[in-house]
C-alpha cells in the first residue's frame, strides 16, 4: 500500500534527533510486523492549509494515480492558527475549515483518506484556536465520511510532548513526543482497518 502523508512540520518531524518523526517511526512499525507499505512524507514546514490546497493533488496524483492500494493521511492546523505581527491568526477559522472541506471534498473522490488532528504546542496561543480548529474538523470530517483522529488533548496530557517542545524551538517536540504520536496513531482504528482490512 503507497500512502501519502500531506501536512506542516509535524508530518515532517521536525525536531526530531533521528529524522523519523511519526511517520517514520509508524510506517517502521508496520513494516517490521509485516505490512507492505510504501511511505511518501509529504510534509512541508511552516505550509498552512491553504499552502496545502494549492500542492496536495499535484505531489500525490504520480504517487498514486492508477493504484487500487493507495491511501491519503492529512494533517495540518497550527500554523494556521499562530499569530501573525499583528496578533490575528495566519488564517482565519472560517477560511481554514473551508480550505480543509475542499481537500476532503476532492481527495476522497479518487482515494481513501484519514485525517490527524493538530496537535497543542502548550502555550495558551495557539493552542485555543488549534483546539477550536481541532473540534471544527472532527465535526467536518464526521459530514464528510472521513475518518478524524483527535490528539490535541492526549498528546497536552502526554508527558514528553510539551516538555520536550519547551526544551526544544518552542514548537516542536523530540522523539519521544512523536514516538507517542506515532503510538496513538497505530491504535487508531481508523488505522489498522488500513493495516489489517477485514476479509
Amino acid at each position: 500500500m503507497r500512502i501519502c502523508f500531506i501536512g506542516d512540520s509535524y508530518v515532517t518531524g521536525t525536531g526530531d534527533e533521528t529524522c523519523q518523526g511519526w511517520v517514520g517511526r509508524l510506517c517502521a512499525t508496520e513494516r517490521q510486523a509485516g505490512h507492505d507499505i510504501t511511505p511518501y512524507n509529504l510534509g512541508v514546514r511552516g505550509q498552512t492549509g491553504r499552502d496545502i490546497a494549492l500542492r496536495w493533488h499535484a505531489e500525490t496524483r504520480p504517487r498514486l494515480e492508477g493504484r487500487h492500494d493507495g491511501g491519503i493521511v492529512l494533517s495540518f492546523g497550527v500554523n494556521d492558527c499562530t499569530s501573525t505581527t499583528h496578533g490575528q491568526p495566519r488564517i482565519p477559522h472560517d477560511e481554514s475549515i473551508a480550505t480543509t472541506r475542499q481537500i476532503l471534498q476532492q481527495a476522497r473522490q479518487t482515494w481513501p483518506v484519514l485525517m490527524i488532528g493538530p496537535p497543542p504546542v502548550g502555550r495558551p496561543c495557539p493552542d485555543d484556536r488549534t483546539r477550536a480548529l481541532s473540534h471544527a474538523m472532527a465535526e467536518l470530517c464526521a459530514r464528510l465520511s472521513v475518518p478524524f483522529l483527535p490528539v490535541w488533548e492526549p498528546l497536552l496530557a502526554h508527558p514528553a510532548w510539551c516538555a520536550e517542545i519547551a526544551r526544544g524551538d518552542g514548537a516542536h517536540p523530540a522523539g519521544g513526543g512523536y514516538t507517542a504520536l506515532a503510538r496513538i496513531i497505530h491504535d487508531w482504528p481508523a488505522w489498522r482497518e488500513w493495516m489489517e482490512p477485514l476479509p
